[in-house]
C-alpha cells in the first residue's frame, strides 16, 4: 500500500504514440509511454536487472527493456504470463493543464549509505575523487546530501585512475585519508595504478566500489569483477557491505586499518545495498578510543649518542624522506639551529624549499648535483623519516 502521495506534473513535450522516453521527476527517472490506449507511467528501472526502460522500445502491446529484452505492459507494468517481475506502475491524470503523475513522497529518514557516510565523514574523511555511474549511484546520493550539508567535497574526475592518484597525492600533503569513488567492474580496476601509489608510499586511503546486484554475481554479468580478489594485493582490508547491521561497521574498520596501517582500505557496495532504508537506532562508530597516539621516539640513550656525533662532526647533513612532511616545521628549524644543509629524498620534494638558504635539493637519482655533493662531503648525516631506498641512494659509509 502507497504512503503518503503528491502530484507533479510531467513535461513529456510531444511524444508521439507508439514511443516511450525518459522523464525525470523529484529526482525520479520515470518512463512515460504513449499507445493507442493511453498513457503509462512506470518506475524506470527494469525489475529484471536495473535497465532503463525509457530507452526501451514498443512493440505490439508490450514495452521492451533495452538490456535484455523483457517486456512489460507500458500502462499497468505486469510482464507477460509465466512472468512475476512486474514493473511499478504510477496514477495518471490527463487536467487541463496537462498530464500529471501520483507518486509516493520521497522519505526523509537517513538511508544506510547515508549512515555510512556519516561515519566516514566522522571519522575525518571530507574529500571524494571519484565517478557517478550506473552502479554506485545510491552511494553517490548519500555524498551529495553530505556536501550540501558541507560535511565534505566531491570532486569529479573523468578518469578513475586520476581519482585514486588524487586521493593518494591528497593523503601525502595532508597526512589524513580521501576517498576514491568508482563503479564496478572496469572502473573498480582502474583504481588501481593509483592504490599501488598509496600503497608503496604507505599512505591513508580508503577506495569505495560499486557492484553488480548480488542476484547476478557468479554466471558472469555484465561488469562482474571479484572486487575483493582484484584489490586483494593492494589493500590492507577489504570487504563487500552485504547487511545492514554491520554496514557502519565495516566502514569504521575500514578507516581504521587505513589510518593505522597506513595503507589502502576497499569497500565494495553491491547494487541493492545502496538502496536499503538505515537502521533506526544506528550504533555510534566514532575514532575516539578506536586509533591510539601513533606517535614514536627513540630511545634516550640513542637520541645521546646522535646529539654527540652531531655536535662532533664538521660538516652534519640532514637528510629528510617523506616520512618527515609532518615535521617539515622542526626540521627547518633544528637545521637552522645546528646550521646544518637539508637535501630530501624524491618523495619529499618541497618539504623545504629550494629559496631556503641550508636547501639543497633532492638526492638521488631523480636528484640535483648540490645534493649529491652535500653527501659526499658529509661527515655526519641525521636521516629522518627515509627508507634507505635504492633510488635515493643515501650513503651508509658515512
Amino acid at each position: 500500500m502507497m504512503g503518503k502521495t503528491a502530484w507533479w506534473k510531467l513535461d513529456i513535450g510531444d511524444l508521439a504514440v507508439g514511443r516511450v522516453t525518459t522523464v525525470i521527476v523529484e529526482g525520479r527517472a520515470l518512463a512515460v509511454s504513449r499507445t493507442e490506449s493511453g498513457w503509462g507511467v512506470l518506475d524506470n528501472r527494469c525489475p529484471h536487472q536495473g535497465g532503463p526502460l525509457g530507452d526501451g522500445e514498443i512493440e505490439g502491446s508490450y514495452l521492451l527493456c533495452p538490456w535484455h529484452g523483457y517486456e512489460y505492459d507500458p500502462v499497468t507494468g505486469e510482464p507477460p504470463a509465466g512472468f512475476s517481475d512486474a514493473a511499478a506502475c504510477y496514477q495518471l491524470e490527463e487536467r487541463d493543464d496537462g498530464l500529471y503523475v501520483e507518486l509516493p513522497v520521497l522519505s526523509e529518514e537517513p538511508t544506510l549509505m547515508d549512515q555510512m557516510v556519516d561515519v566516514m565523514t566522522g571519522w575525518g574523511v571530507d574529500t571524494v575523487f571519484g565517478m557517478v555511474g550506473h552502479s554506485n549511484l545510491g552511494l553517490a546520493d548519500a555524498l551529495r546530501r553530505a556536501e550540501q550539508d558541507q560535511r565534505l567535497r566531491y570532486i569529479g574526475i573523468r578518469h578513475e585512475g586520476a581519482a585514486a592518484f588524487a586521493a593518494s597525492a591528497y593523503g601525502k600533503l595532508t597526512g589524513r585519508p580521501a576517498a576514491c569513488f568508482s563503479i564496478a567492474g572496469p572502473g573498480a580496476t582502474n583504481l588501481l595504478t593509483g592504490l599501488w601509489d598509496a600503497k608503496v608510499d604507505r599512505v591513508p586511503i580508503l577506495a569505495l566500489t560499486g557492484q553488480v546486484q548480488t542476484q547476478v554475481l557468479g554466471p558472469g554479468a555484465f561488469q562482474e569483477v571479484p572486487l575483493t580478489e582484484a584489490f586483494a594485493a593492494v589493500a590492507n582490508f577489504s570487504q563487500t557491505v552485504l547487511v545492514p547491521d554491520n554496514a557502519t561497521e565495516l566502514m569504521a574498520l575500514a578507516l581504521k586499518h587505513a589510518l593505522v596501517e597506513r595503507g589502502v582500505a576497499h569497500l565494495v557496495f553491491p547494487d541493492e545495498v545502496q538502496t536499503l532504508p538505515g537502521l533506526s537506532d544506528p550504533p555510534e562508530r566514532l575514532r575516539t578510543g578506536r586509533v591510539a597516539f601513533d606517535g614514536i621516539a627513540p630511545p634516550k640513550e640513542e637520541l645521546s649518542w646522535a646529539v654527540e656525533l652531531l655536535e662532533g662532526a664538521r660538516r652534519p647533513l640532514i637528510v629528510a624522506g617523506s616520512g618527515a612532511r609532518e615535521a617539515r616545521r622542526q626540521v627547518i628549524e633544528f637545521a637552522e639551529h645546528i646550521d646544518a644543509p637539508v637535501i630530501t629524498t624524491f618523495r619529499a620534494k618541497g618539504l623545504i624549499g629550494d629559496d631556503h638558504a641550508l636547501g639543497g635539493g633532492v638526492v638521488g637519482r631523480s636528484g640535483t648535483p648540490i645534493a649529491s655533493a652535500l653527501m659526499a662531503r658529509a661527515d655526519a648525516l641525521l636521516v629522518l623519516g627515509a627508507s634507505f631506498s635504492n633510488h635515493s641512494g643515501i650513503a651508509t659509509w658515512v
